[in-house]
């Protein structure tokens, strides 16, 4: 039987196929070499031996070992050098339109020492058809370069012409933080692997303080919210509070720590020695406060003619209102106050340039009717064409605490009301025609209250109030009058006198902090420094002399003297101010009828029945200070509307004040939730599924 014997398979004849980027092996270059040189040394011996030499055959075999060493070191160095370069060159190839590995295209010409060392200076060649163009292709070639041979490389020089790139090792740098490469991950998370970090630290204390991002995501983050969640994640993730500055057509963003807001800023002086020209006038601003880059926030009165301050009881306001004051007082306006509590402008009574302090409520509203009809008196020469409005200097009218004003106003008008007069009392509907109206006679209102309710500031007369500011925490409702937002303000940090919001150029709501001006009335003579501070800002000239207003004559009617009616405190004579205080004599409050007055009550104590709650049917809501909300629900993060309080820690009783919700960028399912903390104002953000439930209370409507 015949027996069939497998052959083997057939060879190929053509070139084996090498994926491009695996470069050919080499061989030691020096064993050749060396063996040539042993063999020449085996002849010369040969011939020694022959000729008798015996000293030469010592020599020649001396020489040839040293050359046959020093050859085959240099081949294993050479050997070794290239198998340093190779993995850099393996991962360029592909980006140099190379059609087959060749090490021809990338050749080391210096080279650190040592035995081996890494390449010092590398020349590049790249294939004519490669777009060099594009910004990415010389950045793609050091990046892939320096990732594989493990150092950092740099571009000493391009010449497109020869299609050719020149490295360089680039110097060794300060060791990076731990804080530096934290920065650079969360940079990368989120705004993707292929963005650039660059980073800045403190020399000092080594605390990264700024970030500039190259990132390729532009159309994802052509949305706010989007930009506005890369910047809380960024704020969550890394310590410190941070900013982002986006350039959306330059496909860049620069994070940066926020800068430390002071906790006071004086009123610096500015004082004049001339009269207040007209063009003065259209560009002459009022300082609120400083930013928290340190810019200078202002009112410009011949833009937003009138400005409203809210605040509760020791939140700055009427610091605030003695800067307005003495910035008006000594850029030589006209100046009068309506001092809502009586008191807080006792000491500017005096005050050069101050024409009236109403602290009276008969005096108040002699005021204002003076306002009314100096504005009316204007409107009728710019009609006639007797007078231009540069003609006229500026007026402004402070009027402090305003709901208490109306309160009393009130009260007052029921003792004073003539006969067939109307049910209220007229001054109130002259302030809202000073709103209206008065900027065309370049008559200015700095109003000020505690909350902008609709009860004592009606809606269209609040629109007319362009220039805002709020003080202090808002509730809710207080926010979402003043900013139209029921987050604005609400978290604030507690304790900060002066903090507040306010509208910037851009009419966008900043935090800043006001400017300080002692109050005279508050001071003793230890008070060095504010005494100094307020002679500073004391006006140099005194245009306009103070004035009072005479209390006009009784009416007597057999025998029987009558108080002065409404209509003549609206007409009593206004006349300048002799030296002397006229007596203070305020009209009794009215009281309601359920009310009796303290001196009129009697020490009585009432005892309850052990089993009656007598704190029963009281309102709770202002022992947890959660006024303003509603009663607690529960619900998905997609039920939570910007302005609502959300618990955000049962166990410690945390509550925080949404600023918005919005998906998340990173996970699909899941939402991201920015708040500032109730008690302390800082900021934060959470992200959770949107199928947690949780614990919040809705503002109450206003």
């Amino acid at each position: 039987m015949a027996t069939r014997v497998a052959r083997p398979p057939a060879r190929s004849t053509s070139a084996p196929v090498i994926s491009l980027g695996v470069l050919p092996r080499r061989q030691i270059t020096g064993i050749i070499p060396a063996l040539v040189v042993l063999a020449a040394g085996i002849v010369l011996t040969g011939v020694n031996m022959q000729a008798h030499f015996t000293d030469a055959i010592a020599l020649v075999w001396v020489v040839s070992v040293v050359i046959a060493v020093v050859s085959i070191a240099s081949g294993v160095r050479t050997y070794q050098k290239q198998s340093r370069l190779d993995p850099g060159i393996e991962a360029v190839l592909p980006a140099l339109g190379a059609q087959r590995p060749t090490r021809d295209l990338v050749r080391a010409s210096k080279w650190t020492r040592g035995w081996v060392g890494v390449p010092r200076r590398v020349t590049v060649r790249y294939a004519p058809r490669v777009d060099d163009r594009d910004p990415r292709f010389v950045d793609q070639i050091v990046t892939s370069f320096s990732r594989r041979l493990g150092e950092e490389y740099r571009v000493l020089k391009h010449v497109p012409r020869r299609c050719r790139i020149v490295l360089e090792l680039a110097p060794p740098s300060a060791p990076v933080s731990r804080e530096y490469q934290r920065a650079e991950q969360v940079a990368k998370i989120l705004l993707g692997e292929s963005s650039t970090v660059d980073v800045t630290a403190d020399p000092d204390s080594g605390e990264v303080r700024r970030m500039k991002v190259k990132y390729d995501m532009g159309p994802r983050l052509a949305i706010p919210a989007r930009r506005m969640q890369i910047g809380k994640l960024l704020s969550s993730m890394l310590p410190g509070r941070w900013r982002a500055h986006w350039d959306l057509e330059g496909d860049e963003v620069t994070f940066e720590i926020r800068p430390p807001m002071p906790d006071m800023v004086l009123h610096e002086p500015a004082p004049s020695t001339k009269q207040l020209t007209h063009a003065e006038y259209k560009s002459f601003m009022i300082p609120i406060g400083i930013d928290e880059d340190g810019k200078v926030q202002s009112w410009q009165p011949s833009v937003s003619p009138h400005m409203l301050v809210i605040g509760g009881t020791g939140s700055g306001k009427t610091s605030f209102q003695h800067t307005v004051l003495t910035h008006l007082a000594q850029a030589r306006w006209r100046v009068w106050v309506l001092d809502g509590k009586r008191i807080e402008f006792a000491g500017f009574r005096a005050w050069p340039n101050v024409e009236l302090v109403a602290a009276r409520v008969e005096h108040q509203v002699r005021m204002l009717h003076a306002a009314h009809e100096l504005m009316e008196q204007r409107y009728t020469q710019l009609e006639q064409g007797t007078a231009r409005l540069e003609d006229f200097e500026p007026l402004a009218l402070i009027i402090d605490e305003y709901a208490t004003f109306k309160a009393r106003v009130q009260r007052w008008y029921k003792t004073v009301k003539p006969k067939g007069g109307p049910t209220q009392a007229p001054v109130l509907e002259l302030l809202s025609d000073l709103a209206r109206l008065a900027r065309s006679a370049k008559i200015h209102m700095l109003l000020g209250i505690q909350r902008p309710d609709v009860e004592f500031l009606g809606g269209e007369m609040r629109d007319n109030f362009g220039a805002r500011l709020s003080l202090g925490r808002l509730s809710p409702q207080g926010a979402m009058m003043m900013w139209d937002s029921p987050a604005i303000g609400v978290a604030l940090p507690r304790n900060k006198r002066g903090r507040g919001v306010t509208l910037s150029a851009d009419s966008l709501p900043v935090e800043v902090q006001t400017h300080y001006t002692p109050d005279p009335a508050k001071l003793d003579k230890t008070d060095e420094a504010e005494w100094e501070q307020l002679r500073t800002l004391t006006p140099i000239e005194t245009d306009h002399p103070r004035k009072t207003i005479v209390e006009p004559s009784p009416d007597y009617s057999e025998d029987e003297e009558l108080p002065p009616t409404y209509n003549e405190w609206a007409t009593a004579r206004i006349t300048v101010f002799d030296g002397e205080e006229p007596p203070v004599v305020e009209s009794a409050p009215q009281l309601p009828s359920n009310v009796v007055a303290l001196g009129a009550r009697k020490a009585t104590v009432k005892f309850q029945p052990d089993d009656v709650d007598v704190d029963a049917g009281e309102d709770r809501s202002a022992d947890d200070g959660l006024d303003g909300y509603g009663e607690i629900v529960e619900g998905t993060p997609a039920d939570l509307s910007v302005g609502d309080l959300l618990l955000s820690d049962s166990s410690l009783g945390v509550w925080v004040v949404v600023e918005s919700v919005e998906p998340d960028i990173v996970e699909d399912d899941e939402l991201v939730i920015e708040y500032r903390e109730l008690e302390s104002g800082d900021e934060g953000l959470l992200t959770m599924p949107d199928t947690e439930v949780l614990t919040y209370r809705r503002p109450e409507a206003a």
